[in-house]
């Protein structure tokens, strides 16, 4: 592809980019929270008469706070932005982590559940790796000109678990 080249992606694209994005951030905050509270022997909310769900809550918020940083991302990107997003990467991090704090003293957790816990040390983490993520993925998309992965099934010409027979069957599948 010449350097000036770019392949065209829709609002769908992004907006579903942008979701799976936020579902893997989730997926992740879930699998690394309940890790540290396995070997930590501690939940993310020890402050007597705080009720849990508050928890759900802040995150929602930072997820929130996610899609929108990864919205601003895509628009650079699609202006013709081709180095990471360091900056967006770091305020999207730093924000996780504030949101977190903030909404915790807000709802009455201590010190110990917002600005030390183990549990808001992860989030900067997984909030970048998740940004970083969504920028590789899109400018895979708008940069080049490989096709999406595959799976070994999906790909004309060789015979995957649905394509025993080879073209024979294609035939009688009407393509």
């Amino acid at each position: 592809m010449t350097e000036s080249s770019r392949r065209g992606v829709t609002r769908g694209y992004v907006g579903g980019l942008i979701l799976a994005t936020i579902m893997v951030v989730l997926a992740l905050v879930v699998a690394l929270w309940g890790l540290i509270a396995l070997f930590s022997d501690r939940e993310p909310v020890q402050t007597p008469g705080v009720i849990s769900a508050v928890v759900p809550v802040i995150i929602a918020v930072a997820l929130g706070m996610l899609a929108w940083g990864l919205w601003l991302q895509a628009v650079q990107l699609l202006r013709g932005l081709r180095t990471p997003p360091w900056g967006h990467t770091l305020v999207l991090a730093v924000g996780a982590y504030l949101i977190w704090c903030l909404g915790g003293l807000l709802a009455g957790l201590s010190i110990e559940d917002t600005w030390f816990s183990p549990y808001a040390a992860t989030l900067p983490v997984i909030f970048a790796l998740g940004s970083f993520l969504f920028w590789a993925v899109l400018a895979r998309r708008v940069f080049t000109d490989r096709p999406p992965p595959q799976w070994p099934w999906e790909r004309r010409g060789e015979n995957g678990p649905d394509r025993a027979g080879g073209a024979e069957d294609d035939d009688d599948r009407g393509e």
